[in-house]
């Protein structure tokens, strides 16, 4: 088994760039927009643990909470859309990975539903990050379009690792979003 958490992890750190908010992109919007969250570890964390906090609340929570956070993932690029300035995104984007893996390792089922909630906000930030990456010469529904299907891929994945592994995966996963994201808090 700790062959299995040691090539998770080095499959999310072989990452081309550590943060995905580098400016670089490939000129065709679809896919520039299927392999924007896979180009930094902050997307693959966070769309990650959303599946794995779904699987642990189960039920409805499987659906619901990788839907409610992709919607305010589209709420936030919005916002970007219309040009209205949010300051701080990068800081709430590390604030989140520090959130969301200390829900990964939360076992009460009723805490981990209030967090998520409260926490719930954070997607707002990635969609606002997400849409001030779209290139200039790329078709913007494309590629926001791209970006949506694998960011829930990714979500898809969490629930599926999470599925697999159980518990035994949260601990690890919890201090990889944890370490993640004070790193980039300290990184500024």
């Amino acid at each position: 088994m700790r062959i299995k958490n040691w090539l998770i992890t080095a499959l999310l750190l072989v990452s081309p760039s550590l943060y995905a908010h580098t400016g670089g992109h490939i000129d065709h919007s679809l896919i520039s927009g299927l392999l924007h969250p896979l180009t930094g570890i902050d997307h693959l964390l966070v769309l990650m643990a959303v599946g794995l906090i779904a699987v642990k609340q189960g039920g409805k929570a499987l659906f619901a909470f990788p839907a409610v956070f992709l919607a305010l993932m589209a709420v936030g690029a919005l916002i970007n859309a219309y040009g209205i300035q949010i300051p701080f995104v990068e800081s709430f984007i590390a604030l989140s990975l520090v959130a969301f893996g200390l829900l990964v390792s939360i076992n009460q089922k009723q805490r981990a539903k209030i967090f998520f909630l409260g926490v719930s906000f954070f997607a707002v930030f990635h969609g606002y990050a997400h849409a001030a990456e779209i290139p200039a010469d790329v078709g913007a529904v494309q590629y926001f379009s791209a970006l949506m299907l694998m960011s829930l891929a990714i979500c898809v994945g969490g629930c599926v690792i999470g599925l697999m592994t159980g518990k035994r995966m949260n601990y690890l996963f919890s201090l990889m979003c944890l370490s993640s994201g004070l790193y980039y808090l300290a990184a500024g």
